[in-house]
């Protein structure tokens, strides 16, 4: 009997299987169907989502915790399925070009992964130092130019 058989007819299972010595005469009143599953629509796990997608997927699940713990200064979504929260702007203890600092918080909503770091703005609201949070202890501020280019690390 093939596999087909079973599928069409619905008694075909029982019909089969031979009564043991303790078994009961009486047929059950329900049959089993057997269900052939339809295939689902193809998994799109490497298609990217729109950032307007991110930002209303990220109001309903992820966003009440990461904006409340890191986003009070705002969010954007990213082109790269990332979305940023920074923190509330921390004004600089000294007179100078530098404004001050705030946290960013990076939110990967195809990983899961996260990451945060410490921007340091200057007057015009362009980054100029950064010091990433890093697992193993290790601190490093990189500083960029007014232009944005690079300059060193410390």
């Amino acid at each position: 009997m093939s596999v087909d058989e079973f599928r069409f007819r619905p008694g075909a299972a029982s019909a089969l299987v031979e009564p043991g010595p303790h078994a009961a005469t009486d047929r059950p009143a329900t049959t089993a169907a057997i269900l052939q599953l339809r295939p689902g629509p193809p998994a799109l796990h490497d298609r990217r989502l729109s950032p307007e997608r991110l930002h209303q997927i990220d109001r309903a699940f992820f966003g009440p915790f990461f904006r409340e713990k890191y986003g009070t200064g705002g969010d954007k979504a990213l082109e790269n399925g990332r979305i940023r929260y920074y923190g509330p702007l921390q004004p600089a203890s000294g007179a100078g070009d530098l404004t001050g600092r705030r946290y960013v918080h990076e939110f990967d909503t195809m990983t899961g992964c996260t990451r945060g770091w410490h921007e340091t703005l200057d007057g015009v609201g362009q980054v100029r130092q950064v010091r990433p949070e890093r697992r193993d202890g290790v601190t490093r501020h990189y500083q960029f130019d007014g232009n944005g280019r690079y300059r060193g690390c410390w």
